[in-house]
């Protein structure tokens, strides 16, 4: 008897260890905000979303809260840190270059001398030669541009750009989205209100550029002549 009841105590604490073996662990929930210093903590957060986590972001304050298992929290906190990088900065080059059908005299800076063999090929323009030239600086993902008076007359440009954007990998391409140019010429009427009437002509395109690549975006009118302004860009990543 005495043995027997020994015998069901065994079985009985077996079984209890057992239980208690196969019984999961509750994974500890951990939450931790993470600082996003250079990048939009709104697209980040996008980026490193995954089932089981609590994500919340505020771009205003550059953070993002994430909730969820102690291993799981470390793993989007080092993507975030991955992510968190300053977008690189693009230094724009552009000529505004007059294409002349009278004058042959050429006027363009060595660098620029492949390029106007270039326009010579393209349109019928006897000479050419800058007006004027001016570096703009951007970022990745930001708007950009700039206006001036054009040399030797009574015009003025407005050169603007929508955003831009640098391509991975090598060589690296720079895309430039909703680039416009517009030339202002003021004319001699009035309006009612007596202001000046300007006669408006622009070129507006998007641009892929190779880095380091002259590209010709096109031309536009000057002054109401035969004349053209011609607008080139080259683009490349400053690190």
């Amino acid at each position: 008897m005495r043995m027997k009841r020994m015998l069901w105590i065994l079985i009985g604490a077996a079984a209890l260890a057992c239980g208690q073996a196969t019984t999961p662990e509750v994974p500890k929930i951990v939450q931790k905000m993470v600082e996003v210093r250079n990048a939009d903590a709104n697209r980040v957060a996008h980026l490193v979303q995954s089932p089981g986590l609590s994500i919340q972001y505020d771009s205003g304050m550059h953070v993002i809260v994430v909730r969820g298992t102690q291993d799981a929290v470390a793993a989007v906190e080092e993507m975030i840190r991955k992510l968190d990088v300053a977008p690189p900065n693009i230094e724009l080059s552009v000529y505004l270059i007059s294409g002349s059908l009278q004058n042959a005299a050429e006027d363009v800076p060595k660098e620029l001398a492949p390029t106007a063999k270039q326009l010579h090929a393209l349109f019928p323009y006897k000479g050419y030669r800058v007006l004027e030239s001016f570096v703009q600086r951007g970022r990745d993902g930001r708007d950009g541009g700039t206006n001036g008076a054009l040399p030797g007359g009574n015009s003025t440009y407005d050169f603007r750009y929508r955003s831009v954007t640098v391509s991975a990998g090598t060589p690296r391409t720079v895309h430039f989205d909703g680039v416009t140019l517009v030339i202002r010429t003021p004319t001699r009427n009035v309006d009612k209100e007596g202001r000046v009437i300007t006669s408006n002509t622009s070129i507006n395109t998007d641009l892929d550029i190779s880095e380091g690549q002259k590209v010709v975006v096109g031309k536009s009118s000057i002054n109401g002549s035969d004349d053209a302004l011609i607008l080139v860009v080259t683009a490349k990543v400053v690190e």
